[in-house]
């Protein structure tokens, strides 16, 4: 496929998600935990005849949310299939959503987000693989323009901080089918809750059929409870194809994913995604011990560094199509939506494996 066809074919994924209307009414979000894993192999130097010793393997994406990353040209040999390769991530990122009317007042939202992640992880070619994550987000809502999405009520909540420990699991067989998935526990809300109040639950488990070598198809179950409201549980497809060494492009229930090798340092990548977060609220706030539900579809591009084979520098810029906030009182019940209009974000993260 020549070069300029595979930048018109990365392009056209944004179209993928061009109606709003039809992702709110048939996807949803999925949990962290629904991701599959990174399915190329770790790739390592091969024995040296000399006994020195063996330079390090490149880690495993261990990511929960972000496509997995493109792997570089292999020419190392892969592990065999019963070694197994333990693997480290430590990712910083940091976000801003820049200001957003709110659709039907003069107000408006800006929004600012940062957090850390790490992962442990063991992995194998073939066989029993596992990782578990521990991660924190804090959220910053500014609102602008002396209005408020809650009538009478000029700040409805204060800075809101999502911690969260996932574990997962992979079970990748000798044939074409794979079985991978896991659960996670998150605390959410703002500063004075209590855990127990602010606790949410997610989970999936899916399977992976390897119908080439370079294009597999999944279909999984994911659930992901809600503060105040019923959980969701859903069934979801997806496919991953790789399209050529360069190219990979991967789809997973209301998510759209490319990953395009500029160089060999170098990767761009297209997402079209649709994610949710919530907030349990404080007991002596506005909204008596009530919640908020901050529901996205963003679609952007990122521009990679590897300065190294462990070491990614990420810059993401994009724009939020749609976004939706549900407030929920605590004494007088549901308050309701409040839509935000489109904004830009721009974002910067760095991954370290080790």
């Amino acid at each position: 496929m020549a070069r300029a066809t595979q930048v018109a074919l990365l392009v056209a994924i944004s179209a993928l998600f061009g109606s709003v209307g039809l992702v709110q009414a048939t996807l949803r979000p999925l949990p962290r935990v629904a991701h599959a894993w990174e399915p190329v192999a770790v790739p390592r130097a091969p024995e040296p005849a000399s006994g020195k010793n063996l330079p390090a393997p490149r880690p495993v994406d261990l990511d929960f949310i972000g496509p997995p990353a493109l792997p570089l040209p292999a020419e190392e040999a892969v592990p065999r299939s019963g070694e197994a390769v333990d693997v480290a991530t430590l990712e910083l990122f940091g976000l801003g959503v820049g200001s957003g009317d709110l659709e039907g007042s003069s107000g408006n939202l800006t929004t600012v987000r940062g957090g850390w992640k790490v992962g442990l992880g063991q992995y194998r070619a073939r066989g029993f693989g596992f990782a578990v994550e521990l991660g924190t987000e804090g959220s910053f809502y500014d609102y602008g323009g002396g209005a408020s999405p809650v009538p009478g009520v000029n700040d409805p909540f204060n800075d809101v901080y999502d911690t969260h420990v996932a574990a997962r699991f992979l079970q990748r067989g000798a044939g074409r089918l794979d079985v991978y998935g896991g659960l996670q526990v998150g605390n959410a809300g703002e500063d004075a809750v209590s855990i127990d109040d602010s606790l949410y639950l997610g989970g999936a488990l899916a399977c992976r059929y390897n119908a080439r070598d370079d294009f597999a198809l999944i279909v999984g179950f994911a659930g992901l409870s809600r503060f105040d409201d019923s959980p969701w549980i859903l069934p979801y497809i997806g496919f991953d194809w790789r399209v050529n060494e360069d190219l990979r492009l991967r789809t997973e229930a209301a998510e759209v994913h490319a990953d395009f090798r500029l160089a060999e340092d170098w990767e761009l990548g297209l997402e079209a995604v649709y994610d949710l977060r919530q907030y349990r609220l404080n007991d002596s706030g506005p909204l008596n011990h009530g919640s908020v539900r901050d529901e996205e579809v963003r679609a952007g591009a990122s521009l990679g560094w590897r300065p190294s084979e462990n070491v990614l520098l990420e810059l993401v810029v994009g724009k939020v199509l749609w976004r939706e906030l549900r407030f929920h009182d605590g004494v007088a019940g549901d308050l309701g939506e409040s839509e935000v209009n489109g904004s830009l974000y721009l974002g910067l993260g760095l991954d370290v494996g080790f």
